[in-house]
């Protein structure tokens, strides 16, 4: 008889006992200050993540433990930089027979058909018949592309790192890069702003791999998206180029090389990642909305699942500062 999971992420509060299974979603050996070995952790079930530590006989566990492991878990909750940790006195493996999948697999409530109905509906707008027939060639007519971007998260922890949140993402960019476009009126190229927003991390669909938990895969790790996003470019180019009457010419050289832009420059930076700046208005704005979209829900998700009550959120690592939660956000005080 399977175990019943009687503990989730979310309602897991400071000072509670932790008798519960989930799955391993990280794991790292690490050493103290004393030089004492310990094993960290992140813990996900269907509602969330958590960070845990096994401060004593890691050496026990850390061969034995690694992502996507199933584990019974006993030990203590405690808050350390204002976020929850599970201090662990025991933790024993399990298989899968030992436990209820659907527990501790996240579940996106997004409604997947609407987001993609919204990519459609957006390419089909699209006026410039070279980078309309590229973005219907990807995103209508590629099964495989389409089965795996309505699933995606658009990043392992930082950003949207939940199934279905690439297409979420890619939504949203495209969407205000829409209202830009239209704002700016002939002085940018609209669709190929749209080209930007959709193609800028198509390619994370096979840069990461998000069956149980996210991680990245060889081709990930070798390559990464902006160099498989070219990639996808220009074999879809060279596909719509040999079918007769697909296009009303060969895809221009100058469209194909301002459609590779839009991927390789749109981290902004050399430091950040990108191979190019934008040398481009298009780009620019490209980069801009994406880095605008990403950090809007990396807030938006810090401020919701804070565990502090009031007003204020504890310190939020990746911006290094506290920040003012709204009213929706606002957790009761304990007790």
């Amino acid at each position: 008889m399977k175990p019943t999971k009687s503990q989730f992420v979310r309602d897991l509060r400071d000072q509670d006992r932790v008798s519960s299974y989930f799955l391993v979603k990280s794991c790292q050996l690490g050493t103290g200050k004393t030089g004492k070995p310990f094993l960290s952790l992140v813990l996900q079930d269907k509602t969330g993540e958590v960070d845990a530590r096994i401060w004593d006989n890691a050496g026990k566990y850390s061969g034995t433990l690694g992502m996507d492991a199933l584990v019974q878990v006993e030990g203590n909750i405690q808050v350390f930089q204002g976020r929850l940790q599970v201090i662990i006195k025991d933790l024993s493996l399990l298989r899968e027979t030992d436990v209820v999948l659907d527990d501790l697999l996240v579940v996106s409530l997004l409604d997947a058909d609407a987001l993609y109905a919204e990519i459609v509906k957006k390419i089909h707008a699209m006026k410039d018949p070279h980078y309309k027939a590229l973005c219907e060639s990807v995103f209508i007519e590629d099964e495989d592309v389409i089965s795996r971007f309505r699933r995606a998260p658009a990043a392992k922890t930082i950003h949207h790192a939940y199934p279905i949140g690439l297409l979420e993402h890619v939504v949203s960019v495209c969407e205000i890069l829409d209202r830009i476009g239209r704002h700016y009126g002939n002085k940018v190229n609209h669709d190929l702003l749209l080209v930007g927003g959709l193609f800028h991390d198509i390619a994370k669909i096979w840069e990461l791999q998000y069956e149980k938990s996210t991680d990245y895969t060889d081709e990930g790790r070798f390559l990464g998206h902006l160099v498989m996003g070219v990639e996808l470019i220009d074999q879809k180019v060279r596909a719509l180029n040999a079918v007769p009457g697909r296009l009303p010419e060969t895809f221009p050289t100058e469209k194909l090389l301002l459609a590779k832009h839009m991927v390789v420059a749109h981290h902004g930076k050399l430091e950040y990642g990108s191979p190019k700046e934008p040398v481009c208005l298009e780009a620019l704005i490209v980069h801009m909305i994406d880095d605008l979209d990403s950090k809007v829900n990396q807030i938006l998700k810090f401020v919701e699942n804070d565990p502090q009550p009031g007003a204020w959120s504890g310190i939020q690592k990746h911006f290094g500062r506290f920040f003012y939660k709204p009213e929706w956000a606002r957790k009761a005080p304990l007790g």
